[in-house]
């Protein structure tokens, strides 16, 4: 009976189907792209964390050290009629700069022959007195040892690149041959060791004494070229606006900026207003806001009659400081009448 019996062979449940990846969505389940994403977000965040860690790390350290190869301001001091450059020390200490000779040195200004022929009222002058303070115009020839000027305790001038920007529109016709020998006074004042660059402006454009775009160590023959060049090209015409000389004066970076002039902000269609006028050169030449300081001290010489407007005077006290403007009338030039 044993035998007789047959074994039934177990049957086998059907497999089920797998079930497709969109109905696996719809359950909740996840998917095989959303389990790889999920296992490396966590490595891909903390990979950006520690960069970004670096990279603060980094701006400050370069920030740090950036601070401390910076050096102290130095304010500059510049007069017009003294510039031989000088580290600013307190007075009783002697400066001790020798001038190298050798070099052609820069003739003293002749007077002019039109002036004999002039009323004393006329515009041509011969001749601008000495500066307030009892600096005298240098010597033709250069001497071992200058005595400079003093300001408030402190002698000479630290401007090492100085540039004079100066009128030349008609109405500079009867003193700019005045301005040219005051410019060469102050260029005969500095040292090779400084350089310099001589910019006029006239009508909307700015006229460079050679070489131009840079600027030229002061030796007494450069000095020298420059100012004839000046006698025999630049003829005083028109009316003008200064902004593009003083523009490209600033481009040079230098220390001091010289403006000479009788009424900076022009007339007519080379008229410039005087807020508009502000308004650019502290956008051209700003406050440095780690020394307080700007770039640039920019400083004024008015010729002859006053400005009503003060502009020349409100642009040295914001560029050059207090003692950064010089009015020269007629009644300060040799010979006036009181």
């Amino acid at each position: 009976m044993d035998k007789a019996r047959t074994t039934t062979p177990a049957v086998r449940p059907a497999l089920r189907r797998a079930a497709p990846v969109g109905d696996l969505a719809r359950l909740g389940s996840e998917s095989e792209t959303e389990r790889r994403v999920r296992a490396i977000t966590p490595w891909v965040v903390s990979i950006m964390l520690h960069i970004g860690v670096i990279a603060i790390a980094i701006a400050v350290t370069y920030t740090m050290v950036q601070l401390r190869e910076t050096p102290d301001p130095v304010l500059v001091i510049a007069d017009f009629h003294a510039l031989a450059h000088d580290p600013v020390r307190p007075l009783g200490e002697a400066s001790g700069m020798p001038l190298p000779v050798g070099e052609e040195a820069l003739p003293d200004p002749l007077e002019h022959p039109l002036a004999d022929a002039l009323a004393p009222q006329d515009d041509p002058v011969l001749a601008l007195a000495p500066p307030t303070g009892g600096a005298a115009a240098a010597p033709a020839t250069p001497i071992p040892v200058q005595v400079p000027a003093t300001f408030a305790g402190l002698r000479a001038s630290n401007a090492q690149k100085v540039v004079y920007v100066v009128d030349a529109s008609g109405s500079m016709i009867g003193a700019l041959p005045v301005v040219i020998d005051e410019l060469a006074r102050s260029l005969r004042s500095m040292v090779p060791q400084q350089e310099f660059a001589i910019i006029f402006f006239q009508r909307n454009q700015s006229l460079a004494v050679p070489p131009r775009d840079r600027l030229t160590p002061a030796r007494p023959a450069e000095q020298a070229k420059a100012i004839r060049w000046i006698r025999d090209n630049v003829i005083p015409n028109g009316r003008s606006n200064p902004l593009k000389a003083i523009e490209d004066a600033l481009r040079l970076r230098p220390d001091v900026v010289f403006v000479l002039s009788n009424n900076i902000t022009g007339s007519g269609q080379f008229e410039i207003e005087q807020s508009r006028l502000l308004e650019l050169l502290d956008h051209l030449n700003p406050v440095d806001p780690m020394s307080g300081q700007r770039r640039t001290q920019i400083q004024c010489v008015q010729f002859l009659d006053d400005d009503p407007l003060q502009t020349l005077r409100r642009i040295a006290e914001r560029h050059g400081g207090p003692d950064g403007y010089r009015f020269i009338s007629r009644a300060d030039l040799p010979g006036a009448t009181p």
